[in-house]
């Protein structure tokens, strides 16, 4: 970010890594109950269908977009009247409000009504609003957490930053089941509190804006770290495209093999712990960096595991199906993490660490959440249509999702290998820069 007039080393210095991850572990606690837990929300307080619900996941990509896009130009423009941490603070305000929405709506509404149409419509609100915020938010908290570090210290707080915020899902998940059996949208009154307590801790630790690099002091990045990025830069909307066909996915059938709501959001949970696993080992073995091998070996197990996850519900009931859905959740989980992972350090490490580093990031994985319910609005439209058998909706979806991700894969390697052969042969050949030996450990 660029400077301000007359800034001071102490305005400049890294914010704490351990300040970012609590605010970043509170706020993910707002994106497992504001994208994944929202469709069990939807699907069993609401009764939407997979149209609607697919419809959620659209809106919720074409908003994170423009949030995402626009926040590094916004933030440069009002730089002399506001810092980023004080924007920071009234995304946070402004979440925490938004969260009371449903509850209003629902309240509001005439008794006689059914509980599918009192409120409804707030979702839709809530998802248009918060979506942008989100969006906003996340590169904003990507700048704190990488500005002033690179090399190690910038691979380990990328490590913990993935860790945490993963980690934070992970915990909130199995507890939304439970707490929409408790009281509809108890879930989102309480979300509402965390977002006010994550206020509080940013504007009690953070410094007011990111932290700058000594660029005297960083070395130049290996040039396979360029070609990874553009690979990666097609993979990582690649892989959220799967996820927002997933998420929608997930709530019908888990409740179509028999699954009561309070265990289905544990279910839906488990490619989230894999992910973890997989963040975990990424954070503390680093011969991962530049390699192409743990790029393609993620992208191939995340796209066998979505095909195996659409279609056992179809060829597979009971104890079996659940048994194989979760095998192939978490599958699809070590896949997910392999790419954003990668993603994430080569942004951070060849972007200086900027909020529009950090925004194309973000934006990147917004086109990944429009993609998506694109997909399955599509499958779901042939078979209603009656162009297909409503039995083959499952593998129709399977068919489409993984030729779109096969097809972008490819566009994306020839990406790489053109700035790989644009580069000649150092770039060729260059592919383990020595940070790559340094093994467990930071």
């Amino acid at each position: 970010m660029p400077p301000t007039a007359n800034p001071t080393s102490h305005a400049h210095a890294p914010t704490p890594v351990w300040a970012v991850l609590l605010f970043t572990f509170l706020n993910s606690i707002g994106s497992a109950v504001l994208y994944t837990g929202l469709f069990f929300i939807a699907e069993t307080v609401y009764g939407f269908g997979a149209g609607e619900l697919f419809g959620i996941g659209l809106v919720y990509g074409l908003t994170y977009i423009p949030g995402a896009r626009f926040i590094g130009p916004l933030l440069r423009r009002i730089e002399q009247a506001a810092s980023p941490r004080t924007v920071l603070a009234w995304v946070m305000l402004a979440a925490a409000a938004l969260c009371w929405l449903p509850t209003l709506a629902d309240g509001s509404a005439p008794e006689d009504r059914p509980s599918a149409a009192r409120g409804a419509w707030a979702l839709w609100v809530v998802i248009a609003v918060y979506a942008p915020l989100s969006g906003a938010m996340w590169p904003m908290v990507e700048a704190f957490l990488a500005g002033g570090r690179s090399e190690r210290q910038l691979r380990a707080a990328t490590g913990k930053f993935n860790v945490c915020w993963a980690g934070a899902i992970v915990a909130t998940m199995p507890l939304i089941g439970p707490l929409i059996k408790a009281g509809p949208l108890l879930s989102l009154q309480l979300l509402s509190g965390v977002h006010v307590v994550a206020a509080a801790v940013l504007l009690a630790t953070f410094r007011p804006r990111p932290g700058r690099h000594a660029h005297m002091h960083v070395h130049p990045h290996p040039p396979v770290y360029r070609q990874l990025l553009n690979l990666l830069r097609v993979l990582l909307p690649t892989a959220f495209l799967f996820i927002s066909v997933l998420s929608p996915y997930l709530p019908g059938a888990l409740r179509g093999i028999g699954l009561p709501v309070q265990w289905a959001t544990s279910i839906a949970s488990a490619w989230l712990a894999a992910r973890v696993a997989t963040f975990l080992i990424m954070e503390r073995w680093h011969g991962w960096h530049g390699r192409w091998s743990t790029v393609a070996f993620g992208a191939a197990l995340l796209l066998g595991s979505f095909a195996a996850v659409v279609v056992v519900p179809v060829v597979a009931d009971g104890r079996l199906a659940l048994a194989a859905i979760i095998l192939a959740l978490a599958g699809f989980g070590v896949g997910v993490g392999v790419i954003y992972c990668a993603a994430l350090y080569y942004a951070m490490e060849v972007g200086s660490a900027e909020v529009d580093a950090g925004g194309t990031h973000e934006t990147l994985i917004g086109l990944g959440y429009t993609a998506g319910p694109l997909c399955g609005m599509a499958s779901i439209w042939i078979v209603e249509s009656g162009t297909l058998p409503i039995a083959n909706y499952e593998p129709l979806m399977a068919a489409i999702v993984c030729g779109v991700g096969l097809l972008l894969g490819g566009w994306g390697l020839s990406r790489a290998l053109k700035v790989r052969n644009g580069r000649g042969a150092t770039a060729a050949t260059q592919t383990q820069p020595q940070h790559a030996q340094d093994g467990i450990g930071h």
